[in-house]
């Protein structure tokens, strides 16, 4: 007899199907009648298949997911690869910003420049920027877009509050001077999609650093707020294709607003007569040959101002405008501007709505070349002071400013110099 009890159940899973369609067939041959399989038996075996199908379920789904882990990194190493890359480009036809654009008209009259309540907190319009869905492609710190370059904006630590505390020294070495102050946003922060700003290109927020910077001049400072009279007309020629600085026609945005904040009337543009040089290849031809040419314009007076210019040799001449009238075309035709920079010069107006008892004194990088010109609007006379160089001309700031009378000062820089320990260096130092 066996020793097996009745209830119990006879492992199959150490068997092969084959060897039952085996035996079948030799029983059949024999004569031997083929034992049925009990109920048992035949419960187990389709609880066998079923796990068997089971498994090569979970088997499949997991090569299935292993190949799609693997063609998503393989995409992923393949847009983030190489470095004239094609960037981020959006499925919209226009890049929907925050805010809505508001026009000059729009704009209230009434609403303070940034820091002329003496806080320096703004809240600056958000520009609405034409995109048209094109690629972007970075090159180094440059972004060309639509056949112009972008340059990156990425200050140096705690160079907002720097800035601001050598803006604020100068001011209290001359305390019965009016001081003004404008940073420039670049067109990287008016011009370029958000889309485009991300990845290898990713740039710092130039309205949070201007604001940060405003926040920390306090009263004695009056901060400017170049950045939404530059919003407000970003579809204009305001900044040039080929290089980081802006056009004559940005800088007088920028010089309307100091006007309207410092209480004086701005030089109508169209009493000017407009000059044109065609074919200014500007600073991102060190990055790529991409960005188009410009064209350089200035705006020949009403009126006659003549310049003394003290040059970085020591060298004094008088120049019979503030432009130079041998600028070409080329890298360095921006040099039309103040006969390029200079440590010190003085501009002398003619105009009948210059006030002979005011005096400003223009502290300046690049920037300041195109605004200073429309000065002589207002003032008398404006000493242009290039504060990267004024150490040759040998006399401190403050002592300056005593000697000539003067009664406004305009420090101008554009984000990049603001964001610059090295040039915040050179500022202190006046």
């Amino acid at each position: 007899m066996s020793g097996r009890k009745n209830n119990e159940i006879v492992d199959y899973d150490m068997f092969d199907d084959d060897i039952y369609s085996s035996k079948k067939q030799a029983d059949k041959a024999s004569g031997k009648k083929s034992v049925p399989k009990s109920k048992r038996t035949k419960a187990r075996e389709q609880r066998i298949r079923k796990l068997r199908n089971r498994s090569l379920i979970i088997i499949v789904g997991v090569v299935l997911l292993a190949l799609i882990i693997v063609l998503f990194t393989v995409m992923v190493r393949g847009c983030d690869s190489g470095h004239n890359k094609v960037i981020n480009v959006s499925t919209e036809t226009k890049f929907k910003q925050e805010a809505k654009r508001a026009t000059p008209s729009e704009a209230d009259p009434n609403k303070p420049s940034a820091g002329s309540d003496g806080t320096g907190v703004s809240q600056f319009k958000t520009p609405v920027i034409e995109d048209d869905n094109s690629e972007g492609a970075v090159y180094g710190e440059c972004c060309v877009w639509k056949d112009s370059g972008f340059l990156k904006f990425t200050p140096d630590q705690g160079s907002a509050e720097a800035y601001a505390a050598a803006v604020k020294g100068l001011a209290e070495q001359s305390p019965s001077v009016r001081f003004y102050n404008i940073v420039a946003p670049s067109a990287t922060e008016l011009c370029l999609p958000e889309r485009l700003k991300t990845g290898e290109f990713t740039t710092a927020s130039q309205a949070d650093f201007i604001t940060k910077i405003n926040s920390a001049l306090g009263g004695k400072v009056t901060a400017i707020n170049a950045y939404d009279a530059l919003a407000d007309h970003n579809a204009d020629y305001i900044y040039y294709k080929s290089d980081d600085n802006w056009t004559d026609l940005g800088a007088y945005y920028a010089y309307t607003a100091f006007a309207n904040a410092a209480g004086l009337t701005p030089l109508p543009l169209g009493s000017c007569e407009e000059k044109t040089i065609e074919g200014f290849y500007g600073s991102y031809s060190l990055y790529t040959a991409v960005p188009g040419e410009d064209t350089v314009s200035y705006r020949e007076l009403p009126y006659n101002a003549t310049m003394d210019v003290t040059d970085q040799n020591g060298v004094s001449y008088t120049n019979p405008t503030p432009y130079y009238d041998g600028a070409t075309a080329g890298p360095y035709t921006y040099g039309v501007f103040l006969v390029g920079d200079n440590p010190l010069s003085v501009i002398r107006s003619s105009a009948s709505s210059a006030q002979s008892d005011k005096k400003i004194a223009v502290i300046k990088e690049d920037y300041g070349d195109a605004l200073a010109p429309y000065l002589t609007y207002n003032y008398s006379e404006i000493h242009v002071i290039d504060y990267r160089y004024f150490d040759t001309v040998g006399i401190k700031f403050s002592d300056y400013c005593a000697q000539n009378g003067i009664t406004d000062v305009l420090v101008i820089n554009d984000v990049k110099s603001a964001g610059s320990q090295t040039q915040i260096s050179a500022l202190s130092a006046l």
